[in-house]
């Protein structure tokens, strides 16, 4: 934020001297440096982007205006100030400036699809709907993942759930999968009760978490719980569920989310809140690494699955085994748990040079 600021400030002093700056060479002379106008206009809407995501819009607009100041034409920034009156709550200004933008640049995809989540928000779905097709239907359209999963969203706000689940799986055809699809998936399955596709996508996601991700994982994992009769499965989606709510109240305690978790399933659970070891067994999680669940040394919901030394985790029957990590190898799983290979490929029926990682490997006979 302070360098947004500094460089902000810097470019206010260029554009009061008229977009000429000037530069005091070694010999004493004085050069001028003309300021192109455009990109010039292109950093002011830049530096309102980023403060909108900053949660200033009062500021993103002072920027924006700044912009479209330098550079009247500048279609993509009347598009973000229509964004930032739509933050906060002008409708009228941020139409205005929607069809300003439209009105400055043929064919702008963009422009159409935040026009259309913005005709989304004042519920008039039909014109929403007009603007999406608009802009999917332009084949230089650069980024339709997008699109398509702004309209799965403004169909979902219509409860026309079939329609927005197409819309969700489209994004998911593209190079630059949106991440916020997968939530979106998880959440319009776990409202549907269907808990294994909900799980499916939830697992799927490896963008940023937030409270909303994190608790929507929790009531997805305790539906897991609830439809599943296997006793193992059982232990390991609670011990998993609780990871994550570790987390959740370590993280964002403060928030609706950690509230939730802790008046549902007790204080008594987030005993470890502040623990290196929740945090970084959900670091795993969120990276991608989430086949397989994360047993939690000492929770108080493992039941008998149990964490020994070393990352060896313990099934109720007394069956030791750990979870494959990456970097590891064959030769330091066995050097570390001392362990032959013969015997490692024996007991886990497999080649150890085929191991994966999130691959439960077994270091006890059956």
């Amino acid at each position: 934020m302070r360098l947004a600021h500094v460089l902000s400030l810097m470019l206010v002093f260029a554009l009061n001297s008229a977009c000429v700056t000037k530069t005091i060479n070694s010999d004493g002379t004085v050069q001028n440096n003309v300021i192109d106008k455009n990109k010039l206009s292109d950093t002011y809407v830049d530096l309102a982007i980023e403060y909108q995501k900053h949660s200033a819009p009062q500021v993103a607009l002072d920027r924006v205006n700044l912009a479209i100041t330098t550079l009247p034409s500048n279609a993509r920034a009347y598009m973000i100030r229509g964004m930032i009156y739509q933050q906060l709550d002008k409708p009228s200004n941020a139409e205005a400036d929607f069809k300003q933008a439209l009105s400055l640049k043929d064919g702008y995809s963009e422009a159409y699809v935040n026009y259309a989540v913005f005709l989304c928000d004042q519920k008039r779905y039909s014109d929403a709907n007009e603007n999406f097709a608009l802009a999917l239907n332009n084949p230089l359209y650069f980024t339709p993942e997008i699109g398509y999963y702004s309209r799965g969203n403004c169909y979902y706000k219509q409860k026309d759930l079939t329609a927005a689940n197409a819309d969700y799986l489209r994004s998911l055809t593209f190079r630059n999968i949106p991440q916020d699809s997968y939530i979106a998936l998880a959440k319009l399955h776990f409202d549907q009760n269907n808990i294994q596709l909900a799980n499916f996508y939830i697992t799927k996601f490896s963008g940023s978490q937030t409270p909303q991700t994190m608790w929507l994982h929790i009531r997805i994992l305790q539906g897991m719980i609830d439809d599943n009769a296997n006793i193992s499965h059982r232990h390991e989606f609670i011990s998993y569920r609780d990871t994550i709510g570790k987390v959740l109240v370590s993280n964002y305690g403060n928030s609706t989310e950690a509230q939730q978790y802790l008046l549902k399933y007790g204080a008594s659970n987030s005993s470890l809140q502040n623990s290196s070891s929740a945090k970084s067994n959900y670091n795993q999680l969120a990276s991608g690494q989430t086949n397989q669940p994360i047993i939690v040394k000492n929770s108080v919901t493992t039941g008998r699955v149990k964490n020994t030394a070393q990352g060896v985790l313990s099934e109720s029957s007394g069956r030791r085994y750990i979870l494959v990590a990456s970097g590891d190898t064959a030769y330091s799983l066995s050097n570390k748990h001392a362990i032959s290979l013969k015997s490692l490929e024996t007991i886990n029926n497999l080649s150890v040079n085929r191991l994966k990682v999130g691959m439960k490997l077994y270091l006890d006979p059956k």
